[in-house]
Order: structure tokens, then C-alpha cells, then sequence
């Protein structure tokens, strides 16, 4: 059981854009071929019904953008104080450079400033942090996290029945050294047997664009799809025991935690790992996924905005975060928010 722990690492803001475009599934008479007692169950169960959609023009970048903004404005960050910016995305602007030399440049750092970008996705805010920790434990003492998705780019994703539950968001978080911090704690699991479960096939130079790739409509072919099932039965085999083990290296329990703050991958699998680890629902904020749909990376830090935007800006607050999905890939981490700034959510604006 391997486990790493942080002593100065501190978030001191979080803040999160989301498209002002909203979709329902009861806009779609196409899904499950019309039949809408089938996806009465399908809404009541998975907890899905809304979900926020970027314009064809908006970018991850561009709402991580604006996020990032509104962190060093309302924080009165100097730019030049950001000693490092990390990207994590599976929807970057180009396949070369990276994105997060981009944003280095709309926002004005400093040369001085390392840059990366990350390609991760459900469990990428977890992953982010502990980045981030590990950059303030080598000389660092200010990193800018940026973690987002536009998974409605993998248009054809949405042509089949399991997957019109992705919603867009761009989010920043902002981490400082801090001797006084509390002692932060991470477990990250990979499973790579399972990279074939939620995959974007075509694009890549593997399968890279050629004339036959394209739909008649002249939309890309990204053939990307889902296997729910075993994207399903890996949440319930791995997510919980990992919450405990983390929880015992952090010598933990249940009660000493505020909230469980989980990847938004359906309401149906919230609640079994709160079965499961017999925690009670109040400490699962599942309502997020239900008004802005599966926000991949984002989700955790926009459950944050969403669910206890007023408790972590006025409270001390623990929380375990938990990440799980593409990859397979899952991650869990003890952080405590300590009257950080946090912004409600934010509709973009181009």
C-alpha cells in the first residue's frame, strides 16, 4: 500500500466556469429510440438529466482561462508570484504545444514559471494536487492548477445511449507553500488493462484523420464510446477500498471527515460506495451531476463550488476527494479547507 503525505502544501482559492448553454435529456426524443419510460428509470437511477455545453469556438482553455482570472483577482495575486501552472485535460487546443504554455501566455507569467500539461481526466483534480504538492516540496512556492474538459468535442460520443451524460467546465485552484499548513494525504491506483473502457480511438497518431474518417456531415470520426458495464463494476471493486486504506494511513475514520467529495460519475455509484463504506448521504454531495452532468476532472472542484461554496469559505473543513474513471485511473485525497476563497459557478463569458 503506497500513500504520500504533504505538510506545506495549502489551497488557498478555487474557482469554476461552466457554459451558460444548457441541455436536458428530455430534449432528445432520439435516446432509447423514444421510449421515454425507459429513460424516466435511466434519469432516476443514474441521476443525470441537465448538463452545460461549450460552444463550438469555447475551449477548455478559455473557461480555465476566465477561472484562472477570477482567482488572481479576487486573491490580489501578483502573476509574477505564480511560479507554476499545471493544464490537466483530454481536450487541449493542439496536439503541439501544450496548452498550458498558451494559458502562460494569456495570463502574463513570469519566464520563471514551469508549465506542464497533464492528460487526465475523472480522477485528474486529485492527480493535480499532488502535482502540485510535489512541485511546492521541490523549490516551488505558488502553482496555478487548471483542470478541465469539453468532452462534448467528441461529438460522436453523443450518438449512442451512453454517454449523453458529459457536461463542459474549466477550473482553477490555486496552491501555495505553507509551513502551517495541515498535512495533506494521496493514494492514485492505475489499472491499464482497462484503457480500452472509455476511449477516443481516432485522432492520434496511431489512427491518424484520413478522408474515410469523416462523417458525411463533415464532423470527425472519433468513434469514442463508453463500456458503462465495466466502467460500473470497476468503481465498485476499487473506489471504496481505497477510500479506506487512505483513510487509515491518514489515521482517520468516517466521522473525521466533513465530506466526501466524489468524482460525478453517477448517482447510482455515489450511493454504493456510500453503501459500502456505510457513510451517510449528506456527506456525498450527489446534485452537482443532475444540474451540469459528468464534468470528467472538473467535477470535483465544481461539486465543491456547487454543493459548499459558503461552509469552505467561512469553515475548516476535511475532505476526502476521490477521482475515478479514463485510464482506468482512480485517486483519493485528504485535504482540509481552511476559509479558502471559493466562487459560486461561473457561466462563461467569451
Amino acid at each position: 500500500m503506497t500513500y504520500s503525505v504533504f505538510h506545506n502544501a495549502k489551497i488557498k482559492g478555487i474557482s469554476c466556469v461552466i457554459p451558460p448553454k444548457e441541455v436536458s435529456l428530455l430534449d432528445d426524443n432520439t435516446l432509447y429510440d423514444g421510449d421515454s419510460k425507459k429513460l424516466e428509470r435511466v434519469i432516476n437511477s443514474s441521476g443525470f438529466l441537465k448538463r452545460r455545453i461549450a460552444a463550438s469556438d469555447v475551449m477548455t482553455s478559455d473557461m480555465c482561462l476566465q477561472a484562472a482570472l477570477d482567482l488572481i483577482e479576487h486573491l490580489q495575486i501578483k502573476k509574477e508570484t505564480i511560479d507554476g501552472l499545471l493544464f490537466l485535460s483530454y481536450t487541449p487546443d493542439y496536439l503541439m504545444p501544450a496548452t498550458s504554455y498558451i494559458l502562460h501566455h494569456k495570463l502574463g507569467l513570469s519566464s520563471n514559471c514551469v508549465v506542464m500539461d497533464i492528460p487526465q481526466a475523472c480522477s485528474g483534480y486529485e492527480i493535480g494536487l499532488f502535482q502540485a504538492s510535489m512541485l511546492l516540496n521541490a523549490g516551488y512556492k505558488r502553482i496555478l492548477l487548471l483542470v478541465g474538459d469539453c468532452f462534448s468535442k467528441f461529438s460522436d460520443m453523443f450518438d449512442n445511449h451512453t454517454a449523453p451524460v458529459f457536461g463542459d467546465a474549466g477550473t482553477a485552484t490555486l496552491i501555495d507553500y505553507d509551513e502551517t499548513s495541515a498535512p495533506s494525504y494521496y493514494n492514485i491506483y492505475s489499472d491499464g488493462s482497462g484503457y480500452d473502457a472509455l476511449i477516443c480511438p481516432n485522432g492520434g497518431f496511431r489512427t491518424p484523420p484520413t478522408a474515410d474518417k469523416f462523417y458525411k456531415d463533415g464532423r470527425f470520426q472519433y468513434c469514442s464510446h463508453m463500456h458503462g458495464g465495466r466502467i460500473f463494476d470497476f468503481t465498485l471493486q476499487k473506489i471504496a477500498p481505497s477510500i479506506t486504506e487512505l483513510l487509515d494511513c491518514a489515521h482517520c475514520v468516517e466521522e473525521d471527515i466533513n465530506y466526501f467529495v466524489m468524482h460525478q460519475a453517477n448517482k447510482f455509484i455515489l450511493q454504493n460506495i456510500a453503501d459500502i463504506l456505510n457513510i451517510p448521504e449528506y456527506k456525498i454531495p450527489m446534485t452537482t451531476l443532475t444540474k451540469y452532468g459528468n464534468q470528467c476532472g472538473a467535477s470535483v472542484p465544481c461539486t465543491i463550488s456547487d454543493n459548499l461554496q459558503r461552509q469552505v469559505s467561512s469553515e475548516h473543513l476535511k475532505v476526502m476527494l476521490s477521482g475515478f474513471g479514463v485510464g482506468l485511473s482512480w485517486a483519493n485525497a485528504i485535504v482540509e479547507l481552511d476559509k479558502i476563497y471559493c466562487s459560486p459557478l461561473i457561466n462563461y463569458k467569451g
